[in-house]
């Protein structure tokens, strides 16, 4: 019997701890509500707490603000993107595909679409102009780009008064 014939089911093994990975996920994403208070003061992306889905945040040279999110096997009419006060909230459904809940076995697996509930990415309303954003959606990848708010170099006017009149 060579060593690779002892029958241990690799691909088994990679399926549990997917399956652990994606519980402890959950388990993390369902503590998040109490966890806001961390998550603001470590700049404000809640985003890195979760596995899913993979996402990108970046400042271009001009300042917009882009975040890509690999959405594979969802389809863009199941997917929203809105924004609520500083927050950019993405939702999906994922379609059942063909051997998921069927009894079928993977002999791998390195992906499994799964819904999306109102994952929210830090995108502050008073430094980016979130009525012109714009997104397309590619290939399997969401990419939401929000230009920052344009200033007019005037700032605010403070009145100086002289003290006793």
């Amino acid at each position: 019997m060579g060593h690779c014939d002892r029958g241990f089911d690799f691909d088994g093994s990679l399926d549990d701890i997917i399956r652990m990975a994606r519980d402890f996920g959950e388990k993390i994403k369902g503590m998040a509500p109490e966890m806001d208070p961390i998550f603001e003061s470590c700049g404000g992306y809640r985003h890195h707490a979760y596995f899913y889905p993979p996402a990108n945040v970046y400042t271009t040279r001009d300042g917009s603000m882009v975040l890509e999110f690999a959405l594979a096997g969802i389809d863009e009419s199941a997917v929203s993107a809105t924004f609520q006060g500083d927050y950019l909230v993405l939702s999906a459904k994922a379609a059942a595909k063909e051997g998921e809940g069927d009894g079928s076995h993977f002999s791998r697996r390195g992906f499994r679409p799964r819904d999306i509930d109102r994952q929210k990415y830090r995108v502050p309303a008073e430094d980016y102009a979130q009525e012109l954003a714009k997104a397309v959606f590619k290939n399997g990848v969401l990419t939401v780009t929000v230009p920052p708010k344009e200033s007019d170099g005037s700032g605010i006017k403070v009145e100086i008064v002289k003290e006793g009149i």
